[in-house]
């Protein structure tokens, strides 16, 4: 898979996807309007199957919706197709890649999004 050598990738977060790699470099304008928007409606759902998951419901991903993973799929297409212009959505659509994946691909793309930065903890805590 070619990256975009215009692209400086050197300090890029990777994120891994069916056993793959991808650069995630800041997003462009371009990425951004598909990433946020994305992010802002995928976020709440996966928070909430996060925590029914946590308080031991195993059917907690039952929220999920096909909407959501389609959403899901389309964001992180978003984010990696900055570094990695080549890659297709289908291409996405045929790795072999967990929700695991995509969720760890998701977090690392919020952070490039500069919306969703770590919460800083207040001095002498």
């Amino acid at each position: 898979m070619r990256i975009d050598s215009k692209i400086d990738c050197a300090h890029a977060p990777v994120a891994a996807l069916g056993g793959r790699e991808f650069f995630v470099p800041a997003l462009s304008l371009r990425q951004a309007r598909t990433v946020i928007p994305g992010l802002l409606k995928l976020l709440p759902r996966l928070n909430a199957i996060q925590a029914r998951i946590a308080a031991g419901d195993p059917l907690g991903a039952a929220l999920l919706e096909q909407d959501d993973l389609d959403l899901m799929i389309d964001v992180v297409h978003a984010g990696i197709s900055r570094a990695h212009p080549d890659l297709t959505r289908d291409d996405v659509l045929d790795l072999e890649a967990g929700f695991a994946d995509l969720a760890g691909a998701l977090a690392i793309i919020a952070r490039q999004t500069g919306l969703f930065a770590p919460a800083e903890t207040a001095p002498g805590e």
